[in-house]
């Protein structure tokens, strides 16, 4: 595993100089007019090269960390085995080789880094030429203006479109939102006549209700007085009874006392009359025991109604209760119809909102899918432009390889003829060496040849840059230079500068069309956005009418409930009905008990 790990750290290594090679070969050539592209690229190469190497040097790091733990667990078990010796011995070596590749690889690392320093300084100097040529782009603004009026004419366009369709939307929205307000009136003045026709029967019914209650109640207040005043009658028999018993006692006792009084002054012979006495005594006993019996069933029933009473105390406690309760539910049942009312209310005119919400969601779908189809139209005239100047930028590359080869062949002829003229020279030297002045001559044209030699390898160098040319101009170049061959040295430097005037228009032509290119890659990058934005804002539709279908169940759930609170208050007013029969019952039950109590005490 170690060796593999050692391999994998070496093989990353390799990875990395090679491509620091490559990279460094790469930006030598930043000279070309895609520097920015390679630029780019090499940075982001560069980016991912060091994030590998990172992550593998991470990878070893954790590796050696882990070989370092199984080294202390080694250590820790020594003790038991002892044969484990040689494995911590090999550990170890093979932890020291990892650590010296890692040092290795760090120290590596500090030398690629410098290297990406050194290419970040040139590209910083390359990004500097890249801004010199940049001032160039002035020359193609004239095109550039004229695109921008295209533009600005097929965005009137689109504009009056635009306004055109608003206008036919608005009178569409007017004619729907009067049609809408026209429905919500007519089921304004539906819900208004219910509700008018519903509180009319509360009332009606509320109405009865407390004149049954009244009635009740004048009713439980003649039977409280009724019944007070069969108390008071009982009340005044009982003291006249609880007197004419005390009158009766003090009369027994006098007749005892004067009984006893006439039995020790009475002679045997008025035995008969104290027999006599007895006898009527007894019949006062007998007569006090019926008065005292008749006194406990008074009491008893004086009693039994007065449980009667508390009963239908009670009862009528209860009934008032439950009817205070009846009352209670009523008013809270009201309360809820008004929040239903509320909620109804409230529901419709949120339903009436995302009606209007809908409709206009729809109206702006329309309109997007309308501007989404134009900005698809204009996306697809930008696509087949920017094909177009592709194209062109293709065969503008091929005529400048083309001019190219036509100037390497063309400079090759020339090498052939200075060669030939170099020949001939030599052989003039030869024949005409006695001779000063020819060897003035000579070495004048010696010096000329050399000029000439040197400024056709500028002409070369410069040649093998150019880039672009017609198939005219590269007529013009070849028969020029077939006509330098018998021009001066001044005749070269003149044609040099024209090529290199020639080399920096189409310099210029080339770097304005890459800018006219990009504008127009930018264009249709913002065009795919807005395209996209709009097929966004056409997805979400669907989430909106499932939100107005939700609203609309929610509509016809709380109708439902409305529906069914109603029911609930027509059962509840039946049961109050039928509690208040029930009282009435009980109080005429309780009347007619308290009337033949009375009847069966007097």
């Amino acid at each position: 595993m170690v060796v593999v790990v050692v391999a994998e750290g070496v093989g990353a290594v390799a990875m990395a100089a090679e491509v620091m090679d490559w990279f460094s070969g790469k930006v030598s050539l930043g000279n070309f007019p895609d520097l920015s592209e390679a630029r780019k690229s090499n940075e982001a190469e560069v980016e991912s090269l060091r994030e590998e190497y990172h992550q593998r040097v991470s990878t070893l790091e954790r590796k050696v960390y882990a070989l370092t733990r199984e080294r202390d667990t080694l250590r820790r078990e020594q003790n038991k085995k002892s044969d484990a010796a040689a494995l911590l011995k090999e550990k170890d070596e093979i932890i020291t080789q990892v650590m010296a590749e890692g040092e290795e690889l760090s120290k590596k690392q500090a030398a690629q880094e410098a290297t990406i320093r050194k290419l970040r300084a040139q590209i910083r100097e390359l990004e500097e030429e890249k801004k010199g040529l940049i001032t160039k782009l002035q020359v193609e603004e004239s095109k550039v203006e004229s695109i921008k009026r295209d533009k600005a004419a097929t965005e009137k366009l689109l504009q009056e479109t635009i306004e055109k369709n608003h206008a036919e939307l608005a009178t569409q929205k007017e004619y729907y939102t009067n049609a809408l307000s026209a429905a919500k009136e007519a089921e304004a003045l539906a819900e208004s006549r219910a509700n008018d026709e519903a509180r009319v029967e509360l009332e009606i019914r509320i109405k009865e209700s407390e004149e049954r209650e009244a009635m009740l109640v004048q009713t439980l207040e003649e039977l409280r007085q009724t019944l007070s005043r069969k108390e008071q009658q009982a009340v005044f028999r009982e003291d006249m009874l609880r007197r004419d018993i005390e009158d009766l006692q003090k009369r027994y006792q006098e007749s005892e006392r004067r009984c006893e009084e006439l039995v020790t002054q009475v002679p045997e012979s008025t035995r008969p009359l104290l027999r006599q006495i007895e006898a009527i005594q007894e019949t006062s006993a007998r007569k006090a025991e019926a008065w005292s019996a008749v006194e406990r069933s008074l009491n008893s029933r004086l009693q039994e109604a007065e449980a009667k009473a508390a009963g239908a105390e009670e009862r009528e406690r209860s009934v008032n209760e439950r009817l205070s309760q009846t009352l209670s539910r009523i008013n809270v049942l009201e309360a809820q119809i008004s929040c239903l009312r509320t909620e109804q209310t409230q529901l419709t005119k949120s339903l009436e909102k995302e009606r209007q919400r809908a409709a206009e969601s729809r109206q702006d779908y329309l309109a997007l899918k309308e501007e989404a189809d134009t900005n698809e139209g204009h996306v697809g005239q930008l696509q087949q432009e920017i094909s177009q100047l592709k194209q062109k930028h293709k065969q503008e590359l091929h005529e400048a390889l083309t001019h190219r080869e036509l100037l390497q062949q063309d400079i090759e002829r020339e090498k052939n003829a200075r060669l030939e003229l170099e020949k001939a020279v030599l052989e003039q030297n030869k024949i005409a060496r006695t001779k000063s002045s020819t060897e003035n001559g000579l070495t004048r044209r010696l010096s000329s040849a050399s000029s000439l030699s040197s400024m056709e390898e500028s002409f070369y160098l410069q040649a093998s840059l150019d880039s672009s040319d017609t198939l005219s101009e590269r007529r013009n170049t070849g028969e020029t230079s077939y006509y330098l061959k018998s021009k001066t040295p001044n005749a070269f430097e003149a044609a040099l500068r024209q090529k290199e005037g020639e080399l920096a228009s189409y310099m210029s032509r080339l770097a304005s069309m890459e800018a006219i290119r990009d504008s127009l890659a930018e264009e249709l990058v913002k065009m795919t956005a807005e395209c996209e934005k709009l097929r966004s804002e056409v997805s979400q539709l669907p989430g909106m009418k499932a939100e107005m279908e939700a609203l609309r169940r929610r509509h016809s759930a709380a109708l439902e409930l409305m529906g069914e609170r109603d029911e609930e208050l027509e059962e509840l007013r039946a049961d109050i009905v039928d509690l208040k029969e029930m009282y009435r019952e009980q109080v005429n039950i309780l009347v007619n008990k308290v009337l033949s109590s009375s009847i069966g005490a007097a």
